[in-house]
């Protein structure tokens, strides 16, 4: 998250023709919102819109950068999502994400890939997605930021994250909770980290 970029608001869908096992993805279409620039940052309301993209889409961009487990592509997808909304305000993906006790777990990404456990998963055949500049940026700053660490220090890097604190509040380290991780803490918090209050 080394700059803020300009983002161009587009109407686009994305689909991928990636097979992990006997599955492909779908894709969904961005719906336009009031966007206002403030304070260098593009404002939307982020709880009222669906998301740019599909996460199977968002999935399929981190699988083709290398083979990974779950974990490990639950929390890239979570830290994409975070990352959008702390940059511009927006909605990147058409998932929640709720405060599993593993750390932040996408319901749809879990059953798309369940079937995989703790192996990793690793992607077969050719994948096509069509994502704006601004977004392969995006991601790509967060492959480089998170990338090189393993499921488990990302699982434990969101251990200590307001977000994810946030939403497990009441609950016990070991019990199950599907509380969604708020998308104006995930802003706040990622915001407030890039600024350096």
């Amino acid at each position: 998250m080394k700059q803020l970029m300009n983002f161009k608001c587009s109407n686009q869908s994305s689909t991928s023709g990636a097979v992990y096992s006997d599955s492909t993805s779908s894709a969904i279409t961005f719906v336009d919102s009031n966007i206002i620039e403030q304070n260098g940052f593009i404002e939307m309301d982020v709880d009222s819109e669906i998301g740019k993209y599909s996460i199977l889409d968002i999935a399929d961009w981190f699988l083709k950068k290398d083979n990974m487990t779950q974990k490990k592509l639950q929390k890239l997808c979570y830290y994409a999502q975070a990352w959008c909304y702390a940059l511009y305000g927006y909605r990147l993906i058409n998932s929640d994400f709720q405060a599993w006790v593993h750390g932040p777990v996408s319901p749809v990404l879990y059953e798309k890939f369940r079937h995989f456990g703790f192996d990793t998963i690793k992607i077969k055949g050719e994948i096509n997605i069509n994502l704006d500049d601004e977004e392969v940026k995006l991601l790509e700053d967060v492959w480089e930021t998170y990338g090189d660490r393993t499921g488990n220090a990302l699982e434990a890097l969101t251990h200590t994250e307001e977000p994810w604190l946030e939403a497990r509040r009441g609950y016990a380290g070991d019990e199950r909770c599907t509380v969604v991780i708020s998308p104006d803490s995930m802003k706040r918090y990622y915001r407030r980290i890039y600024t350096g209050e």
